[in-house]
């Protein structure tokens, strides 16, 4: 079955409907719902974003095999950068706290030693995340924004900075793979108990988080590298 393409015709409600991975996706824009049949093109004019913008945002995130060849030469890299950084936002700010939230109310209703483990397991992973989202956020994306910005300050010292995209793109690792270890923790691990609300609770957001992070990791890997290392490579060529 073909993947979904968003288009600006389409109505948010549809999108929602056709891919539920959209709920986490447009907050990143200051979208909420309640937007009514509004489509793509009449949220993106009341809003002031970019259209061409979002409809390449929300196709790389909902679609694993969507890659955007032709439109990479126009994308705006600080807005694009800003986004991704809403994201990390987004994962600090709401997702791991409910996620640990969720940890905490399982801790509760399981008397088992392996919840030691687990605690101490995603513990490990959260701080592992937020390194991870902290070198991007300080090390990275800065370097990013003032490539972009070279044209419009020529007197910004790029030539001296010892960093590149490929530094960058070396050191890109899935940090979604341990989630495998934690899902497969409450999965085969723990006997049956009186917790079984919320250990499906958890493992549902436990893979929607998983899912979220993998997109994210697209947009980082199809977009944001390609684009700015053909930004490095004119900036080489003047």
């Amino acid at each position: 079955m073909a993947e979904l393409i968003i288009t600006a015709e389409m109505k948010l409600s549809d999108i929602i409907e056709a891919n539920k991975r959209a709920l986490v996706l447009f907050p990143r824009f200051g979208i909420e719902l309640g937007f009514g049949d509004k489509t793509v093109e009449d949220i993106c004019r009341n809003m002031d974003i970019d259209l061409q913008f979002f409809l390449l945002m929300v196709n790389t995130f909902l679609n694993p095999d969507y890659f955007p060849d032709k439109k990479l030469k126009n994308v705006d890299v600080e807005m694009l950068i800003s986004y991704l950084a809403e994201s990390h936002n987004y994962y600090l700010e709401e997702r791991i706290p409910y996620l640990q939230s969720l940890i905490s109310q399982f801790k509760h209703n399981v008397d088992h030693p392996a919840i030691v483990q687990l605690e101490k397991f995603f513990d490990q992973y959260i701080v592992e995340v937020k390194d991870h989202l902290a070198y991007e956020d300080e090390t990275a994306f800065p370097y990013m924004a003032m490539i972009s910005s070279y044209r419009k300050k020529p007197d910004i010292p790029v030539g001296q900075v010892d960093y590149s995209v490929g530094v960058f793109e070396e050191r890109h690792d899935n940090i979604e793979e341990k989630l495998s270890d934690l899902k497969n923790l409450l999965i085969k691990y723990f006997p049956p108990a009186g917790d079984r609300y919320i250990r499906i609770r958890l493992l549902n957001e436990l893979v929607d988080f998983e899912e979220d992070l993998i997109n994210h990791a697209r947009i980082e890997d199809k977009v944001l590298i390609p684009v700015v290392k053909h930004l490095e490579q004119k900036l080489k060529s003047m």
